[in-house]
């Protein structure tokens, strides 16, 4: 009896270390971050940014855009370099086999580095090479580039001093951007010389 019983507690024993072994190489396996699917929903995405060879759906109204062709989109930049389709989020990225239209597969993915290599393609593309304004009109609309020198609080939001080629003018802000040092691209409006409204905020680097 003390054989059997020993024999069966040693059978007991290597099944219950066996399970534990698989338990933890299940637990050790990596998550899966990327998948294919058919049905997929650009609003899912948080501050997206597309790069498109032909865009034929209607993007998210928060969406920043650069399209090889023409588009009248008024949030789309056009960059006839372009190559490739994809959309690229906070946390994760549709990358299409073509044309992003309804129905194309998509590769999702979480993965931080492709999501930063889909970021550094994005702002690529979407400096494109403008004419951007080399001063600041008294009135109207306006795009410029400089160096951000100061960002402070003024009157209900806040004062980003910017410095570029032909002087220094101030962009009023809702919110505080810690981004003094930086160089951007402003697009706007004048409303009162040398201050302007910003509609779009772009960090070059």
């Amino acid at each position: 009896m003390d054989i059997i019983a020993f024999i069966a507690g040693l059978i007991v024993g290597i099944v219950a270390v066996s399970i534990a072994v698989e338990f933890a190489w299940k637990k050790s396996m990596p998550e899966k971050t990327c998948k294919l699917l058919k049905k997929w929903d650009l609003a899912t995405l948080r501050n997206p940014l597309i790069v498109a060879e032909k865009l034929s759906i209607t993007p998210p109204p928060d969406a920043k855009i650069v399209v090889a062709t023409p588009t009248s989109l008024e949030n789309a930049r056009e960059n006839p370099d372009v190559k490739g389709n994809f959309a690229v989020g906070l946390n994760k990225a549709y990358i299409f086999a073509g044309e992003i239209k309804e129905g194309q597969l998509a590769f999702v993915t979480s993965d931080d580095d492709i999501l930063r290599e889909l970021r550094e393609i994005f702002y690529g593309y979407y400096k494109v090479k403008e004419r951007v304004t080399s001063y600041v009109p008294k009135e109207g609309k306006v795009k410029i580039r400089g160096i951000v020198r100061a960002v402070f609080p003024y009157r209900d939001g806040y004062l980003m001093r910017l410095s570029y080629e032909e002087g220094i003018v101030g962009v009023i802000l809702k919110e505080r951007m810690d981004i003094e040092g930086k160089r951007v691209e402003v697009e706007g409006e004048v409303i009162e010389y040398p201050f302007i409204k910003p509609t779009n905020i772009t960090i070059l680097d």
